[in-house]
């Protein structure tokens, strides 16, 4: 968005980094972008810095760890990531953190400013939150029937941080989800695989893709009993044209395609088959930990090389939607 266009094509960078449903709400030139972006992350940066120096981490913590949620990076200053601080107010200031990253940032800061179309009035938004509470309710429930942890409160508490960490791929771990059941497992799983909004710093299909999907099944299902109608596509209120429809089928296809992919390598290295899964998918959608040996107590060190490389190649594809990156490859045919 920074640099001028290139070539007679008009192709600008931003068009390959940026996704089409991401651009959606920014409807803004590209400067107002830029200055959007800014005051939306360091703005929630700040406040989620001084929050955490309140709740008792040291300044240089509370920075690093701040950063790190709000663009769902993942990194901590401890090995342990947030489990060493074994903080409930921690906890609860990073979830509100890493949840509100993933919320589009375009929305973010129309709600802040006191535009119509804001975060109250987004469905996707709705979508995004209701199923970030309906996750973590639905783990901390098996995890207190299992009787992981000793009360409904503490299930909770880890629950619903795992969730909120993985689904706005950040990455943070309070908690050994290895031990977790299998119930717990799956969930986390789709959420990794899913992910938060597109227009924010996470990964993932994105939930703006998922409810378009269910969107489309249902009115092929309707359109199977009234092969007459005319049925329109609406998200957020805005008409969906087949192309973009299309297009969201065709990045869920190949997003899937390519964890089969890294999964099928994985096991031919001779990686057993839960770690290159759900190393696949956590690489795909830029998450950080999966299950197996790349739970969230482990990391990827001890994996075959080729292993690493080619999640490495995963993370780069995931994190520019796939087609991007492929784009980055055919400058010369773009004009």
């Amino acid at each position: 968005m920074v640099l001028p266009s290139m070539g007679r094509s008009k192709m600008m960078l931003s068009n390959v980094e940026l996704s089409t449903m991401a651009k959606d709400n920014y409807r803004y030139r590209s400067q107002i972008i830029v200055q959007i972006l800014l005051v939306v992350y360091v703005g929630l940066t700040v406040l989620s810095t001084v929050l955490l120096k309140m709740a008792g981490m040291n300044w240089f913590d509370a920075l690093c760890h701040a950063m790190s949620a709000c663009a769902t990076s993942g990194f901590s200053t401890k090995n342990a990531s947030i489990a060493y601080f074994n903080s409930p107010a921690i906890d609860t200031i990073l979830i509100f953190a890493m949840a509100t990253a993933g919320v589009h940032f375009g929305l973010i800061y129309a709600t802040v400013t006191g535009k119509r179309s804001n975060i109250f009035r987004s469905e996707v938004t709705r979508w995004y939150f209701g199923m970030l509470l309906a996750g973590g309710v639905l783990i901390a429930v098996s995890l207190f029937a299992a009787d992981i942890y000793p009360t409904l409160t503490a299930s909770f508490r880890y629950a619903m941080f795992q969730f909120v960490s993985v689904v706005t791929t950040t990455g943070f771990a309070t908690a050994d989800s290895n031990t977790w059941t299998s119930f717990a497992v799956i969930l986390l799983i789709f959420g990794s695989i899913v992910c938060a909004c597109a227009g924010s710093t996470a990964g993932g299909i994105k939930v703006n893709r998922l409810v378009l999907a269910g969107k489309m099944m249902r009115t092929r299902l309707r359109q199977q009993q009234h092969p007459n109608a005319i049925i329109r596509i609406r998200l957020d209120g805005v008409i969906q044209e087949n192309e973009a429809l299309h297009a969201v089928m065709i990045f869920i296809v190949t997003y899937l395609m390519f964890i089969l992919a890294g999964t099928v390598f994985g096991t031919m290295l001779g990686v057993d088959l839960t770690t290159s899964f759900t190393g696949a998918v956590a690489s795909m959608g830029n998450v950080g930990p999966g299950f197996g040996e790349v739970g969230s107590m482990d990391n990827f060190s001890a994996m075959p090389a080729a292993f690493k490389v080619s999640n490495s190649l995963l993370m780069l594809l995931g994190r520019l939607e796939i087609f991007g990156l492929i784009q980055i490859f055919f400058i010369k045919w773009w004009r």
